[in-house]
């Protein structure tokens, strides 16, 4: 590849490549990449045709004496199609890190938690470090322990109408589900005059004393209280 890294190629990844704790990933066009040790790094996934991206990473990697891992990465089809497939089922195959006895897919998804864990890094266009709310999604598995997924890795194994339910407390403890309405829903209750009457309403960044997760932010919600006994 007839390809050579500039200096602020260079500068710009290694920004980046401090700014990573290890264990945090780092996802850059079509590639996924994982902070593994001082100076190592694992390539995740890529796309089939981020081939030759990954080959220039490579090369500002070893100006910076780093390594790249590339053993087990996932190789993801070009096609969008082809590529949910593939990621569905890697999905599904997903078992609990504590017991790897139970499978994420088969845990109690609706009764899922979303939670800010401290914060994650990431370099803009112009090189400077910023950095935003991590956001995780808790689910509890049989075996007793929280197990913690990224929201894209959540929507994978919940599906869309569990992604848009956020489950909170009330300031007396009581569970409430906020339940996205669809388009279609927001006109029917608007023409009717439901919107008050089946408690809708729009939300914001907060709701109370919880901070809402960003993409449920904007959106127009039912809220359900949880029937007694249900878990958060």
């Amino acid at each position: 590849m007839d390809w050579e890294p500039r200096e602020q190629d260079i500068e710009w990844t290694k920004n980046v490549l401090d700014s990573l704790e290890v264990n945090q990933d780092w996802m850059e066009g079509e590639m996924a990449f994982r902070r593994t040790g001082d100076a190592t790094l694992a390539l995740l996934t890529r796309t089939e045709r981020a081939e030759d991206a990954v080959d220039r990473v490579k090369q500002v990697l070893d100006v910076l004496e780093w390594e790249l891992d590339e053993e087990n990465v996932k190789v993801i089809p070009d096609d969008p199609i082809a590529a949910a497939q593939v990621m569905q089922q890697e999905a599904e195959s997903w078992m609990c890190p504590h017991c790897n006895e139970e499978r994420v897919v088969n845990m109690p998804l609706e009764n899922s938690v979303w939670s800010i864990q401290g914060q994650t890094n990431y370099v803009d266009d112009e090189g400077h470090t910023n950095s935003h709310d991590r956001w995780v999604v808790g689910v509890v598995c049989n075996c007793g322990e929280t197990v913690h997924l990224s929201p894209d890795d959540y929507y994978l194994v919940a599906g869309e109408v569990n992604f848009y339910t956020w489950n909170y407390a009330d300031e007396e403890g009581r569970i409430f589900s906020a339940r996205v309405m669809s388009p279609e829903q927001i006109v029917e209750c608007v023409d009717e005059g439901f919107m008050d009457k089946l408690n809708a309403q729009h939300l914001g960044s907060s709701l109370g004393d919880h901070v809402v997760p960003p993409h449920m932010r904007g959106t127009y919600c039912l809220f359900v209280e949880r029937e007694a006994g249900e878990e958060e």
